[in-house]
């Protein structure tokens, strides 16, 4: 597995982000992508060459250029967890409100 690091000047918000995803969608190399968004940096997880992933950040125009390639042995990358834990606060408080509002509809004899 090798490990790029892209320094993308004019990567300053998460729209930016998106952009770049997906953009690399579709190139089935890429292990895991990791961005540092404060400090502009993109880190890739790949195996093969970097030769598509790079013409497909510099095809974005952001700036994106190659600043280092190294071999790594991480095969393991940590999920989102703050994303995991959010989406499981909004289903339950979704489901939540639908409780809620089945037993009041059904109280007052009205399911409209």
């Amino acid at each position: 597995m090798n490990k790029t690091i892209f320094e993308i000047t004019k990567m300053d918000c998460p729209s930016e982000e998106n952009l770049i995803r997906m953009k690399l969608d579709g190139i089935s190399s890429i292990a895991n992508l990791d961005f540092d968004i404060p400090n502009r940096k993109l880190t890739v997880f790949h195996s093969g060459q970097i030769d598509q992933i790079e013409k497909s950040i510099i095809e974005l125009n952001l700036g994106g250029k190659k600043i280092s390639t190294e071999q790594t042995e991480q095969t393991e990358f940590k999920e989102n967890a703050n994303q995991k834990k959010l989406l499981w606060s909004v289903l339950t408080i979704n489901f939540a409100f639908f409780i809620i509002e089945m037993t009041t509809g059904l109280i007052s004899k009205s399911m409209g």
